[in-house]
């Protein structure tokens, strides 16, 4: 195997001289492609470290590396030993616009640290995923003060109006700082009622 990766280098490596410009810039991609993969076995074992800088670093890097080895990795770094690295895991992911990172986020609310949890679930929201409401309700009622504020935030981006017999029973909660997420919350919500209303009235009949 790594003779004939070698092999392929010197070819691309050669193949960078081409008088044609477009060969050059084929050669040159697929020279960083090949080193964006031996680049994130490296960066994989760094990831795993102790070391939550070195680790930090690492998730950096495979991040701007990309593709589905650097997802992958990101999702194993939402179960890394240090807080801070899994929280940068979580906002990696983010980042990745990837539908499947709500599977991964569901999983990872089980988080003990409470800052990654609000963390998820700021997210979370924003994934646009309808079955994320059966995972975001009981946080109204489980979660500590900022897990249920972050919660009610998600419910509102989320736009399920399923939600809002969930949250109406908040507006008279004895926390200001829910109050004011849930009339947020709420704003968002009754936006998307108005325009559902809106657009089932210009719709002709079938």
């Amino acid at each position: 195997m790594e003779e004939t990766l070698m092999r392929i280098r010197l070819a691309l490596t050669l193949a960078l001289r081409d008088p044609a410009a477009a060969v050059q810039v084929q050669a040159a991609r697929a020279l960083e492609r090949i080193e964006g993969v031996s680049a994130l076995q490296h960066l994989a074992v760094t990831a795993d470290s102790p070391d939550t800088a070195g680790a930090l670093r690492s998730l950096y890097a495979v991040a701007d590396i990309g593709g589905e080895k650097a997802f992958a990795i990101l999702c194993n770094a939402l179960q890394a030993p240090h807080a801070e690295v899994r929280a940068t895991a979580v906002k990696l992911l983010a980042r990745t616009k990837d539908p499947r990172v709500a599977n991964h986020f569901i999983e990872a609310l089980e988080d003990p640290n409470p800052d990654v949890k609000v963390l998820i679930l700021e997210v979370l929201g924003d994934v646009r995923e309808p079955r994320l409401l059966e995972v975001l309700l009981p946080q109204l009622q489980q979660g500590s003060g900022p897990i249920r504020e972050a919660a009610i935030t998600a419910l509102g981006n989320l736009g399920d109006l399923r939600a809002v017999d969930s949250l109406l029973p908040l507006v008279t909660d004895l926390t200001p700082a829910v109050r004011e997420r849930i009339a947020e919350a709420l704003g968002r919500l009754g936006v998307r009622a108005a325009e559902e209303g809106k657009l089932k009235e210009i719709t002709p009949p079938a």
